[in-house]
């Protein structure tokens, strides 16, 4: 008999990785969750919905939540009609979703109390990833409970890394984001200053990738991209916004300097109160071609696929 698995959270991630689970074989149950439109192709896929999370978790052994922010993850996991009231001890749930290590490790205690287990798994890949069955997971929690959810993570990545206790995976997640978004800033204004000096910008990819300077960020966002300076959302904008938000209070409440990571933030909240929020975050490359009045890509340039 196959593993019950519940999903809430049916967003731009959660939908396809609900679909890989139901292709791996899993019996899935669903339930709304503001965005009501995959429902219908899920349940078309061989999904069961229901009608909360309350009755998603009555039906599952295992529940995977994909949401925007702890309120909402707080709310599906420990409201009156959340997955804690319908649960049957012994309940795994397994939040991809990137909150605040605090609240990580205060749900998961909740759910302790409950008899149920909570792992903090948030995840790196985006929706390519997703819809590949490609992404990383970097789980805080239990070790036993992780490797006995090691079929459902295969399910939808490729990665399951043990960050360690509660809350880890929050703080490894948050780490790399900043990282993440310090350092697209800094190609930004790398990029723009090279291609207003009169460097093609797919020569300075190349030479930089193949030098010290190289990144993530250049080789798999920039093509896509700034590149061909198009931002239709992968990651959007407005979520890297609150990852370099919480990063941020994070190091703030450990007494750890974050000179260049706050200059970085600000950028993406210029950016968000400027109306780019739901456009991939790497249309912060618009604000340097703005300022510099240069043009860093071209529509028609090669993907790099």
């Amino acid at each position: 008999m196959s593993k019950k698995v519940g999903f809430v959270g049916l967003g731009t991630m959660g939908k396809p990785m609900a679909l890989n689970l139901l292709k791996a074989g899993f019996a899935v149950t669903i339930c709304a969750h503001k965005n009501m439109a995959p429902l219908q192709e899920l349940q078309a896929a061989g999904a069961v919905v229901v009608a909360s999370a309350r009755d998603v978790a009555a039906a599952s052994q295992v529940v995977v939540t994909c949401l925007p922010d702890a309120p909402q993850v707080e709310q599906v996991v420990s409201g009156a009609d959340g997955l804690l009231a319908g649960a049957q001890p012994g309940l795994i749930i397994i939040d991809t979703s990137t909150i605040n290590p605090q609240a990580a490790q205060a749900l998961a205690e909740l759910s302790a109390q409950k008899g149920c287990v909570m792992l903090d798994a948030p995840m790196s890949g985006g929706e390519v990833g997703a819809i590949a069955g490609k992404l990383t997971f970097m789980v805080g929690g239990d070790k036993d409970t992780i490797a006995a959810c090691d079929d459902v993570f295969m399910a939808m990545g490729q990665k399951v890394y043990v960050a360690g206790g509660p809350g880890n995976g929050q703080v490894v997640k948050l780490c790399n984001n900043l990282m993440l978004g310090i350092n697209l800033v800094g190609v930004c204004e790398a990029f723009a200053m090279g291609v207003k000096s009169g460097v093609d910008a797919n020569v300075l990819a190349e030479i930089v990738q193949a030098s010290s300077g190289g990144s993530a960020v250049i080789e798999r966002y920039f093509p896509k991209t700034i590149a061909k300076n198009q931002y239709k959302p992968g990651f959007r904008l407005k979520l890297m916004a609150k990852d370099m938000n919480l990063a941020l209070a994070a190091a703030k409440a450990l007494g750890i300097p974050s000179l260049v990571g706050v200059n970085a933030g600000q950028v993406f909240d210029l950016m968000k109160s400027r109306g780019h929020g739901d456009d991939d975050f790497a249309v912060v490359a618009t604000f340097y071609q703005e300022i510099g009045g240069v043009v860093i890509g071209k529509p028609d340039a090669p993907t790099g696929d």
